[in-house]
């Protein structure tokens, strides 16, 4: 069935993104939502590419891209309705030796990431001023070498709300072909473990504490540099930890995972796409974008669902299409990894407010902090709302964050003052923020518009005024 234009194949591979770093945010999932997260990644993606070699986007099951928006807007309620954690498998060991410390220190990259890519950071900002040189063991710069894979910690950045980490890894071959994200960042993660020495929680995954993928650009073919972010102070405030002024950082990393430009996903069988099809006539469904507009609400249930058991069928002929990361579509590079060094806490220019306003039903602020790079909201936790941080002029902060423990970055927004808005997670899911993305207004007013629609569809607001 036609229903994209192959312009959208591009479009799907930067929502897929999209979905990717919120499902690898700060909430893990469980292997039930992962394998539903992967679905719904194929549906978007595999079956556009299978026609796309007679010149036609196939999106049966997807509905077009109005569609595709509400597949991914499904995706982050799964995601919300989800929030359990499971671990990360650790990598086989590998043979390590360490680098010459001396030899590190004369790379001018390894001593200024921060420098050279702070401004373009998602969460950005001018982190060459307060950061410090990473230190391991009271020895300068460490870096790590397995398999012809060299890492190396740059530079340090903490306050109360969160850790930021800049690394460089390089390696002896080329990097493989990466695919880019819609900012035109290489996609790269990181995945292990970060173990603080003023807590006695043990190690903690990283998709606990942060985004795994780490936020860089490529230097050369065969050197890559960027940041991770910890989201500390939330994890630590929930629990009800402080960071303290200074501690040591124990990490370890036994796994890299690239975006590969090209995947090589089994194609569908041709024999499971024409029993869909023949299933569609035996319902009398027909195979155009013309019909599917046409369709009853039940007869799109029955497109559904076959189309679901034609990927089925699919996942049982290949089995490993349904983990990620996997063979198809990710490339590898193995460690481990492993670090320890210490850490001094910064508050220059951290602004905290301590608001504890809560409202009749139960929803509300607990505190709010404003870094030099982003703004982070302590609420009371409701899975069953939805909260949007707005800047002064109304812009919405982000892509919207879940219903407690948000941070949205600073830069480009006028945050003198900011409004939280609690709202219902359905309605605004399937409502409200269609308002903001849909394009339908001028930039001008857009946000004018979108606070107002909050102000008379919130369940809890909230003025904050900074003074700075």
């Amino acid at each position: 069935m036609e229903r994209q234009k192959n312009s959208s194949q591009v479009e799907n591979l930067q929502m897929d993104h999209t979905i990717q770093t919120i499902l690898n945010g700060t909430f893990p999932l469980p292997p039930q939502v992962a394998d539903a997260r992967e679905e719904a990644f194929a549906k978007v993606r595999a079956l556009a590419k299978d026609k796309a070699k007679d010149g036609k986007q196939n999106n049966t099951a997807i509905g077009g891209q109005d569609t595709a928006h509400k597949n991914y807007k499904k995706m982050k309620k799964i995601l919300f309705r989800g929030l359990v954690g499971t671990g990360v498998a650790a990598a086989a060991f590998s043979c390590i030796y360490i680098v010459n410390p001396s030899v590190v220190a004369q790379m001018p990259l390894v001593n200024h990431v921060f420098e050279q890519i702070g401004e373009s950071l998602d969460f950005a900002g001018d982190y060459a001023a307060l950061a410090e040189q990473v230190k391991e063991a009271e020895k300068g710069i460490e870096s790590i070498t397995v398999d012809g894979t060299t890492m190396t910690l740059s530079e340090t950045y903490c306050n109360e709300t969160a850790l930021y980490l800049s690394l460089v890894i390089h390696s002896e071959e080329k990097f493989p072909d990466t695919f880019y994200d819609e900012n035109g960042k290489p996609m790269i993660n990181m995945y292990g473990q970060i173990d603080v020495d003023f807590d006695e929680e043990g190690a903690i995954d990283l998709v606990y504490v942060g985004d795994s993928e780490i936020d860089g650009k490529m230097i050369d073919d065969n050197t890559f540099a960027g940041v991770i972010r910890f989201d500390l102070g939330q994890h630590f405030s929930n629990k009800g930890v402080e960071i303290p002024d200074n501690y040591q950082v124990k990490l370890s990393v036994p796994q890299i995972v690239g975006t590969k430009l090209h995947d090589t996903r089994p194609e569908m069988p041709e024999e499971l796409r024409q029993k869909y099809e023949i299933a569609m006539e035996e319902n009398g469904l027909g195979l155009t974008d013309e019909d599917y507009e046409r369709f009853t609400q039940e007869q799109k249930d029955i497109e559904y669902q076959l189309f679901n058991d034609m990927w089925n069928a699919y996942y049982e002929l290949y089995p490993d299409r349904q983990t990620y990361p996997n063979q198809y579509d990710n490339w590898f590079m193995y460690g481990p990894w492993e670090f320890t060094f210490d850490v001094a806490r910064n508050d220059e220019d951290v602004i905290h407010q301590e608001l504890n306003d809560i409202n009749e039903n139960g929803l509300g602020i607990i505190s709010v902090t404003k870094t030099p790079m982003e703004i982070s909201v302590e609420m009371v936790e409701n899975l069953d709302c939805y909260a949007a941080i707005l800047d002064a002029d109304g812009n919405l902060m982000g892509s919207g964050v879940p219903g407690y423990g948000n941070s949205a970055p600073i830069r480009g927004y006028d945050t003198s003052k900011i409004y939280v808005y609690v709202c219902d997670y359905e309605e605004y899911m399937d409502e409200l923020d269609d308002v903001w993305w849909s394009g339908g207004y001028d930039e001008s007013v857009r946000g004018e518009v979108f606070k107002e629609l909050l102000d008379e569809r919130s369940l809890y607001c909230k003025e904050i005024i900074f003074d700075e």
